[in-house]
């Protein structure tokens, strides 16, 4: 009983300690905009602000336990609070690297992916939906045909694409990121990713559905 309970006191605490934190940007090149308004490194960044970088731009930072490096000529709108999670995403490039303790979801023009504790890379432009799962699950649904998905297991970057066109799924080579890069990101909210994050595990990739 008080083992629960203190399991209980800790996770309470950690969400609340999430709910309280600020954002940090740890990578800056502009120009950029949050909401609005051009920014700078230094800039104040919470839930609910939008994002949106430059042909040049970039920016990478760290909300509630989550990290995200967003390339340029991209577009989001971070989720309004941590527990309800729905990340907006336009268009351009994000890596992130997710706490794993709730799901989250990510609302595309083209899609909607279910996210569960997970690192991914994800591009949008005008031809096609680029999804690298690069640990973890996601569901990846297009908008367009709720019967149109495909359940996503990556052990080592599982690459799926939705054709805008022809609105079907295949698979692509990587590209856009690197494996370092999710350590990197990890780092900074002091974890790893998971120790199945490793080449030889590649082959326990799976994609059903369709």
């Amino acid at each position: 009983m008080f083992k629960t309970l203190g399991l209980l006191l800790c996770f309470l605490f950690a969400s609340s300690t999430y709910a309280a934190e600020k954002g940090y940007i740890y990578d800056f090149e502009g120009p950029v905009l949050i909401n609005g308004k051009l920014a700078n490194k230094n800039s104040p960044i919470t839930f609910g602000d939008e994002i949106i970088t430059g042909s040049r731009g970039r920016i990478g930072l760290r909300l509630a336990g989550n990290v995200y490096r967003i390339g340029s000529s991209s577009r989001l709108k971070l989720p309004e609070t941590s527990e309800n999670f729905t990340l907006n995403f336009f268009f351009g490039s994000i890596l992130a690297a997710f706490r794993s303790d709730t799901p989250k979801t990510i609302q595309t023009v083209t899609s909607v992916l279910g996210v569960r504790g997970t690192g991914l890379y994800l591009h949008i432009d005008n031809e096609q939906t680029y999804l690298c799962t690069c640990y973890g699950d996601i569901d990846f649904k297009d908008r367009e045909n709720e019967n149109n998905v495909r359940h996503i297991h990556g052990e080592y970057h599982n690459i799926i694409t939705l054709n805008h066109q022809t609105r079907t799924f295949s698979k692509q080579p990587m590209k856009g990121h690197q494996t370092s890069h999710l350590f990197e990101l990890e780092a900074l909210v002091g974890r790893t990713p998971p120790p199945t994050f490793t080449i030889d595990r590649e082959k326990y990739n799976r994609v059903s559905g369709g």
